[in-house]
């Protein structure tokens, strides 16, 4: 019976490095994760004196809270990326 494929020696030597950098590749795909908020998580502008009617069960916060806690997470995301030894360049 004639051989449909043939292989060669060089291509065998090869395989397992070919199999180590696709594993690798996929798992350096599944590292970065995408985060998809859900629509109950939106963010709404509102002026002073409008009425707001909550269409969840949440806190609501202030211009002047909702800042500094924005603050405090972007402070601490450079806090987490100067442990792990990145750099943040402005």
């Amino acid at each position: 019976m004639k051989k449909l494929i043939e292989t060669s020696t060089g291509a065998m030597r090869r395989l397992p490095w070919w199999l180590a950098l696709a594993t690798s590749m996929s798992w350096s795909a599944c590292s970065t994760r995408v985060r998809v908020i859900p629509a109950d998580q939106q963010l709404d502008r509102l002026p002073a004196g409008q009425t707001f009617t909550a269409p969840v069960d949440g806190w609501f916060l202030g211009d002047a809270l909702y800042q500094r806690y924005r603050q405090a997470v972007a402070d601490r995301i450079l806090e987490m990326q100067t442990a792990k030894g990145m750099t943040h360049s402005k």
